[in-house]
């Protein structure tokens, strides 16, 4: 399969910073009065939990009397209201005070045509709350307890009982929410691309609005955790042979749309890496600094593939590691301060298209140009995190060009004949034009010939 990564037209015609969320924790600890650090990211989205047992508490005594949200819940709905905060409403899977150990307990609190009940509900009560919201339908099943109780395999291969009763609660709370209101979306979905593809295969309702994914990978975000030939996602082929981030999502959108006869919408609903600090660092983790230049980096990645939301993984540590832009004691990390460049830099702007570089294994120096048709910006850095490399900007007429560095940090650049060169290393760069989208120079960059390698 051939790979196209441009935005359609409906994408290009959205600023950037509409698609840019964050998964939040204030109902695991988070402190409800840093509310205000989501105006200062200038974030669009937000993810949390909306929970079954908290709108349904007493199903076995009395099923389908419903409960209002809870307080905490209602105090942060309030906010997005006033600040124009979408909200990926997340539905946990069980109604039971404990989660689900065998197939009885599955049939008892995550029955379909409850759960589709309370999809509805929880639909109704976003609406009262007057906020922009979609419905997810879980949190990575296949780390749910529905495998436990079910049996299946991880990765979804058929014959997976979990995989087939998770789409059975996905269809019913499509149903359901469907009836009371056509207008709301419904996302179902996993970590794991594979697992999306089982999905599909097993049957999702049509009427379905969208997938979503959680690419986390352990290198570079240019490259997908997966091969084109991994084996345990045979039959599929989920990326192309350069393993690009951008053909992930191409190769799934076109799946769908062969199965479900329509687009669906495709949401990173988490993605991040853990910041190694500390005398034992987490598995996987990588040095602050890494951490804060791959977040540009991704959210970039996922607007030219097309992302309809991408919420970063997470605001605030919690019970989750080292992977917040803020720590438990409240404290900033860097990769608060790169979230903030970004949405300040490029909220306003459109992605336009790729200028240099090619993706995958065969990323380098990447330029990326974003416009408001009066000025424009280019974001470039090196993939290979190398500092060899150099963007070359010809500005006639301009004898100084602003440069915002990843953390916010601005530097004029002087003209040496009417053309400048930005050093480019791993930490993207905010390059700032005098010039429209239709006016932009022929950039070009000086760099060795080294390649990502996964």
């Amino acid at each position: 399969m051939a790979s196209t990564h441009g935005a359609d037209p409906a994408s290009a015609a959205r600023p950037f910073g509409d698609f840019v969320g964050l998964g939040v924790k204030f109902l695991q600890g988070q402190p409800l009065d840093t509310l205000p650090m989501l105006a200062d990211l200038k974030v669009k989205w937000v993810r949390e939990h909306v929970s079954w047992s908290a709108v349904e508490p007493s199903p076995s005594q009395i099923p389908g009397r419903y409960a209002a949200l809870p307080d905490n819940l209602r105090t942060q709905l309030a906010y997005y209201r006033a600040n124009d905060i979408g909200v990926v409403a997340l539905l946990t899977l069980s109604n039971g005070k404990t989660a689900p150990q065998t197939a009885a307990d599955v049939a008892r609190d995550a029955d379909p045509a409850a759960f589709g009940r309370f999809a509805a509900e929880a639909a109704r009560l976003l609406k009262a709350e007057g906020v922009r919201f979609v419905l997810e339908v879980g949190n990575e099943p296949h780390n749910s307890f529905l495998p436990k109780a079910l049996g299946g395999q991880w990765n979804g291969k058929a014959p997976s009982p979990w995989l087939d009763h998770y789409v059975r609660m996905v269809n019913a709370a499509v149903q359901e929410v469907k009836a009371i209101d056509p207008a709301v979306k419904v996302l179902a979905g996993d970590d794991m691309w594979v697992i999306d593809y089982w999905m599909l295969a097993g049957g999702l309702d049509p009427r379905l609005d969208g997938l979503t994914v959680h690419p986390y990978t352990p290198g570079i975000p240019e490259i997908t955790a997966i091969a084109n030939d991994t084996d345990w996602v045979r039959p599929f082929v989920a990326v192309d042979p350069d393993r690009s981030f951008q053909s992930a999502f191409v190769r799934l959108r076109a799946a769908a749309l062969a199965r479900q006869g329509r687009p669906l919408e495709l949401w990173v609903t988490e993605m991040g890496w853990p910041v190694a600090e500390g005398a034992s660092p987490v598995k996987g983790s990588v040095p602050e600094r890494t951490a804060a230049a791959y977040i540009p980096r991704s959210f970039i990645l996922a607007a030219e593939a097309d992302v309809k939301g991408f919420l970063w993984f997470s605001s605030n540590d919690s019970v989750d590691g080292p992977m917040g832009l803020t720590r438990n004691d409240r404290t900033q990390r860097l990769t608060y301060g790169a979230f903030k460049t970004m949405t300040s830099e490029l909220g306003t702007l459109r992605f336009a298209r790729r200028l240099l570089g090619g993706q995958g294994t065969s990323a380098a120096a990447q330029a990326f140009l974003f416009t408001d048709d009066r000025t424009s910006t280019v974001v470039a850095w090196q993939a290979t995190g190398s500092n060899d490399s150099e963007l070359v900007v010809p500005q006639a007429g301009t004898e100084q060009l602003m440069v915002t560095d990843l953390l916010g940090r601005q530097r004029t650049l002087q003209a040496n004949d009417g053309r400048f060169a930005v050093a480019l290393s791993g930490e993207p760069v905010y390059v700032r034009l005098s010039s429209g989208a239709t006016q932009i120079p022929q950039i070009t960059v000086k760099s060795s010939t080294a390649k990502v390698r996964p």
